[in-house]
């Protein structure tokens, strides 16, 4: 551990502008669930019954269905940020990192403080108005406390939509995502295995350059043979943490 640390340290204090990419790995250590793990609702439902669920054209046409489903499975207790969350936005602070593009739709490096967040994927604590002439936001507490399974909104009735990426989506701000990772020196992976895309081909893209590529996850990514640095570990908190005390 203590070489990686070092490594990991000496990159960071030599880059001039380093971009973070985060996938679920950062957020179960908030305890939020991986979809995708080994009790993720992928392996326990069946990932084709997802997909079909989770669709936009689904919504549209089954929105009772749709919030059922979202209801059981998409809405979790409140979770704190972690301690990983927690040392990115610290390094943020310090011009350490330059920007964070994100997998997650929980809104967790937000509340830790980070300031330059491209959610590629939405943010699950806001909710739209889906008439075209409306479009007012909602916070999450609203659709938690709305008395009927579909929330509507208050101003025309309109159905509401959670405000994240559904399959059959475009994901949200592909250019600003994709510039951020292509302008990093330093790119530094955390929590993903690099299979969803168009981002794991943003890093595909990157990592055919000259700069540095860093993966930090437990167990192997599609991307592992291109790093210069691979760290497997379950505790992304403890390692950043160390790294963040040596760059101080």
């Amino acid at each position: 551990m203590a070489s990686d640390v070092d490594r990991l340290a000496g990159l960071i204090k030599s880059s001039n502008y380093t971009v973070v990419v985060t996938g679920a790995g950062i957020s179960t250590e908030a305890g939020i669930p991986d979809f995708r793990g080994e009790k993720g609702i992928y392996r326990q439902l069946g990932e084709d019954r997802v997909m079909r669920i989770i669709n936009i054209d689904f919504f549209n046409r089954h929105p009772e269905e749709f919030y059922e489903f979202y209801r059981q499975y998409f809405e979790f207790p409140p979770v704190t940020p972690s301690q990983a969350h927690y040392r990115l936005a610290e390094m943020e602070a310090d011009g350490l990192i330059h920007g964070i593009v994100t997998q997650n739709i929980d809104n967790l490096h937000q509340l830790a403080g980070s300031k330059k967040v491209i959610p590629v994927h939405g943010t699950a604590n806001v909710f739209i108005c889906q008439n075209r002439k409306c479009r007012k936001e909602y916070p999450d507490d609203y659709v938690k406390n709305y008395a009927e399974t579909v929330p509507r909104c208050k101003e025309c009735n309109g159905v509401l939509k959670p405000d994240v990426v559904l399959f059959g989506e475009n994901i949200k701000n592909y250019m600003d995502a994709r510039e951020m990772i292509l302008d990093a020196r330093l790119l530094i992976v955390i929590g993903s295995s690099l299979t969803v895309y168009p981002l794991a081909g943003f890093v595909r893209e990157f990592s055919t350059s000259f700069q540095d590529l860093v993966i930090i996850n437990k167990g192997p990514t599609a991307m592992d043979h291109a790093a210069l640095l691979k760290i497997d570990t379950g505790s992304t908190g403890q390692l950043l943490t160390e790294v963040y005390r040596q760059l101080k």
